[in-house]
């Protein structure tokens, strides 16, 4: 079975290894940014220190932006959002949250990069996932071999789990990537038609494995300590955009 690394934070949020460098460099990323230090001139933001580079923000952008109308049909979606634009959403989403809970929790992890690596070069070589997740998973879907209950639409799973797992094909085996719970790796079991106005007209079956953040809650935690977190936008271009970070800036 062919498998297929997919980055962090570059589909999605940055790769395991940028990560943890971006945890260990944090003190000194902002300050090289302004120093317009060519290396990093690419930096639009920063999280608590870690950096946020402008391809990175841009794949975000590009493979979220489809799925805004359907966000806006969403009827808490309005009152939430408070006239804000999409990419202040999904700049919450996919950089903020994520990264303020690799940074609470970052003691823990090079422990759980090497864990889930370990466990995807099993997958990789041919070891059967549904028999590793039961082994290895730290959530509720192990003992069904990391199954998810049924078939998801893009916007009934956690950012940005949804954007890989339907960026797969079937039988796919994801890299590892980051979210708000852990380190993942997806399988691709099945692909369906959609019965509703998804935008991307499908519905995916998948198998997960999860590597969690030693966290009680991580949907609250991550919702905490995004309000908290340290957040300024380089690139002054984005604060039309990126309104809730920007005027946090004074």
């Amino acid at each position: 079975m062919r498998s297929r690394k997919i980055s962090a934070f570059t589909m999605v949020p940055p790769a395991l290894a940028v990560i943890a460098a971006a945890l260990s460099a944090a003190p000194v990323a902002e300050e090289k940014a302004k120093k317009g230090d060519d290396k990093k001139a690419e930096i639009v933001a920063t999280v608590n220190g870690m950096p946020v580079t402008k391809s990175e923000w841009t794949s975000i952008w590009k493979a979220d932006q489809w799925h805004a109308p359907t966000l806006k049909a969403e009827p808490s979606f309005s009152d939430k959002m408070a006239g804000k634009p999409y990419e202040d959403f999904f700049f919450t989403e996919e950089v903020v949250k994520i990264r303020a809970m690799a940074h609470k929790y970052k003691d823990a992890v090079p422990e759980m990069e090497q864990t889930i690596e370990a466990i995807h070069a099993k997958a990789a070589a041919g070891e059967d996932f549904a028999a590793l997740a039961k082994q290895y998973s730290q959530d509720s879907t192990a003992p069904d071999g990391g199954a998810l209950d049924e078939p998801k639409e893009f916007h009934q799973m956690v950012f940005p789990f949804n954007r890989i797992a339907f960026d797969l094909k079937e039988g796919e085996v994801s890299g590892p990537f980051m979210t708000i719970f852990g380190y993942h790796i997806v399988k691709l079991e099945q692909i369906l038609p959609a019965g509703s106005t998804e935008g991307k007209g499908k519905l995916v079956g998948v198998r997960h494995i999860l590597i969690r953040f030693p966290s009680p809650d991580p949907r609250a935690e991550s919702d905490q300590l995004a309000e908290s977190a340290v957040v300024e936008v380089l690139d002054k271009k984005l604060c039309k955009k990126l309104v809730s970070y920007c005027s946090q800036e004074g």
